[in-house]
C-alpha cells in the first residue's frame, strides 16, 4: 500500500530523488531555492514499505498551489491524487497548477494551456555519429568555419567549466552578448539583473559554461545546466563584431561535442523553434500547463474563456498582415529602453 505525507520546506534530503526521478533541472531543490525565494514550500512523499516511490514538490500562493514538478510526465493518476490532497489539506486552495508537463491529461476540472516546447536533441554515442547524421552539407559548413577560425586568428580555444570552477565575470560577459545582440534584433533581452545572478548562483551547482577564446579574448560562450544525464542549455550568445564566423553555431557544435564524450543522453536547447536549432537537429518536444480546480467555478469558465480567447489571438498574430504592426510597436519599445 501507498502512503503518502505531506510535509513543510523543500526536501533537500531528497535531492538525488528528484534528479533520477524527474529529470529535470526545474524540479531540483537548488533552483527552487535560488529562483523561487519568497515561496512558500512544501511537499508530498509517497511512500511504499518505506521506499519512497513519488515526491511531489509545490507551492501556496493565494489561492493557488504550484506544483514544482516540471519538465516531466508524471502519471495521470498521480495528478489526481496529489490535486485532491491539497484541496483536502488546504480549505483556501481552490485550483492547482501543474506546469510545463511533457503530455496531455483529461483531467477533470481542468484547463489545459499550451505552455511552449522544449527543442531536444538525443545524443548518440559518438562524435563521429553526430556528424554523420548532420548530413554532408552541414558537416562541411561546420568544418568550413571552425578552419577560418583557425586560418584567421593565432590561438582558438574552447574550453568548459562546471559548477565552482564557473567564474561570475565570464556568466556576465555571455549575458552582455545575449543583450546585445536582443537589442540588435529590436528586441529586449529577459536576462535582468537578477536573473543572470540567479544563472550563476545555480551554476555554482549544476552549471556547464562553455567559453570560446579567439587570441585570448572571449567571443561567445554558452550556459548550461546539467541534470543526470541531460544538458540544458539555458544561454549561447557571442560578440556581433565575429558575426561572419557564425560562432554561435560553432559554441552549439562544441557544446554537443562535449556532451556526447562525457555520454550525456540529451541536449536540451529548451524554448522556441529557430534556424540553429533545427540545423543542430533538435526535435519539438511540446509543453503543457493546467490548472485544476476545486469545483466547477466561475474563475474556472473564465479562465476556459479566457484561453480560448487567447489561442484565437495568438493564431491571429501570426499573420503576415499584422507584422508591419508588431514591428512599429517594437520600435517604440525599444525607444523607451535606451531612454
Amino acid at each position: 500500500m501507498i502512503k503518502n505525507e505531506i510535509h513543510k520546506g523543500l526536501p533537500f534530503e531528497h535531492e538525488a530523488f528528484l534528479i533520477k526521478r524527474y529529470n529535470s533541472y526545474l524540479t531540483t531543490c537548488r533552483y527552487l531555492e535560488i529562483f523561487h525565494p519568497y515561496c512558500d514550500f512544501y511537499h508530498i512523499a509517497f511512500t511504499q514499505e518505506g521506499e519512497l516511490k513519488e515526491l511531489i514538490v509545490f507551492g501556496n500562493s493565494g489561492n493557488t498551489a504550484f506544483c514544482f514538478n516540471s519538465l516531466a510526465s508524471m502519471e495521470e493518476s498521480l495528478i489526481a491524487e496529489f490535486s485532491e490532497l491539497i484541496f483536502n489539506k488546504f480549505p483556501k486552495i481552490s485550483k492547482v497548477k501543474i506546469d510545463a508537463a511533457y503530455r496531455t491529461y483529461e483531467l477533470a476540472k481542468s484547463v489545459m494551456v499550451y505552455k511552449s516546447d522544449n527543442q531536444i536533441l538525443e545524443l548518440p554515442k559518438t562524435v563521429d555519429e553526430y556528424q554523420t547524421n548532420l548530413g554532408a552539407k552541414k558537416r562541411k559548413n561546420i568544418k568550413n568555419r571552425i578552419t577560418k577560425l583557425l586560418n584567421d586568428f593565432h590561438s582558438v580555444n574552447f574550453t568548459i567549466r562546471c559548477g565552482k570552477e564557473i567564474n561570475e565575470s565570464v556568466v556576465d560577459t555571455i549575458v552582455q552578448f545575449n543583450r546585445s545582440r536582443m537589442k540588435t534584433k529590436g528586441k529586449i533581452s529577459g536576462i535582468n539583473n537578477e536573473l543572470e545572478n540567479n544563472i550563476f548562483k545555480y551554476a555554482c551547482f549544476y552549471g556547464c559554461v562553455g567559453v570560446l577564446e579567439l587570441d585570448g579574448k572571449i567571443i561567445g560562450g554558452a550556459i548550461g545546466t546539467v541534470i543526470n544525464n541531460d544538458i540544458f542549455m539555458h544561454v549561447i550568445s557571442y560578440d556581433e563584431s565575429f558575426l561572419e564566423y557564425n560562432i554561435g553555431e560553432i559554441c552549439a557544435f562544441y557544446m554537443i561535442q562535449h556532451a556526447i564524450e562525457k555520454g550525456w543522453l540529451r541536449f536540451h536547447f529548451l524554448w522556441g523553434k529557430n534556424e540553429l536549432k533545427r540545423r543542430m537537429m533538435a526535435e519539438n518536444h511540446d509543453l503543457f500547463s493546467y490548472y485544476i480546480y476545486r469545483n466547477y467555478s466561475f474563475d474556472y469558465y473564465l479562465v476556459r474563456i479566457k484561453v480560448a480567447i487567447n489561442e484565437r489571438l495568438i493564431l491571429l498574430k501570426d499573420l503576415s498582415i499584422f507584422q508591419p504592426i508588431k514591428k512599429v510597436l517594437m520600435t517604440i519599445k525599444m525607444a523607451k529602453v535606451d531612454k
